[in-house]
């Protein structure tokens, strides 16, 4: 087993580090990046993603990187450093070693699902917030926990929790509303994609970012004069950015 305290340390130094799929402690450099995410990732929009954050990261000085995906991130330190688990585990695979709670707190794991099968994981580090390789856009992340995007939670056998120790709580993190920044001229259409009617053009502009859809070409949700519409998610013409509350 593993203990809450070192597996909940591991999980907050890396946050910062960025999503690859299939990535568990993925080393990445400047000279090495892009060859590599581009043999990880097969979906375009995906790629640029990945390139792009990794970029900006290296531009803020990052000599060195490592890329997780959702359950590449509590694996390598459950399986490779601890060798606590003796197997590579899917997010559904680590749901099947928990025992299921009404409730998260503490060291517990939780996870997102699609037709009872979970797809995404993250792990309690408080009893308030979850870190997790969220995606291409954000990398990993310690962020306040919402009951309305995790949809079960599990207690891990692999962790130790009879340790008595307070956990003191994280300083409040600022809280981020997340926008689209449009370069030069865009269409935004019906739906995703350029089969869709265009509803609107926006040029140099920023809009509500409203998530992004599961299926290819994965364009930006969004809203323009009170319609629903989606934007291109390709760098060259649009990029999520932050905007603290």
């Amino acid at each position: 087993m593993v203990r809450l305290n070192d597996f909940n340390a591991y999980l907050n130094s890396q946050v910062g580090e960025p999503y690859v799929w299939g990535g568990q402690h993925l080393k990445l450099t400047p000279s090495t990046y892009v060859a590599i995410i581009t043999k990880k990732e097969k979906d375009e929009t995906n790629r640029e993603n990945a390139i792009a954050y990794c970029k900006k990261r290296f531009d803020q000085g990052a000599s060195v990187l490592y890329a997780y995906d959702c359950s590449g991130l509590g694996m390598y330190y459950l399986e490779n450093v601890t060798h606590t688990l003796s197997h590579d585990m899917s997010a559904n695979g680590m749901m099947h070693e928990c025992d299921m709670v009404d409730e998260p707190k503490n060291g517990y794991w939780v996870f997102r699902l699609n037709d009872g099968k979970a797809t995404h994981i993250g792990y309690m580090v408080s009893d308030t917030q979850v870190a997790h390789a969220k995606g291409r856009v954000y990398g990993v992340v310690r962020e306040q926990f919402k009951k309305s995007y995790w949809h079960c939670y599990g207690k891990p056998k692999c962790v130790k929790f009879d340790e008595p120790e307070p956990q003191p709580e994280p300083t409040p993190e600022p809280e981020y509303n997340y926008q689209i920044k449009v370069h030069g001229s865009v269409n935004v259409r019906k739906g995703n994609g350029v089969l869709h009617k265009k509803i609107a053009t926006v040029r140099n502009c920023r809009l509500p970012y409203l998530g992004q859809a599961t299926e290819s070409p994965y364009w930006y949700k969004t809203m323009v004069d009170g319609q629903d519409g989606y934007i291109t998610s390709k760098p060259k013409y649009t990029e999520i950015v932050e905007v603290e509350l």
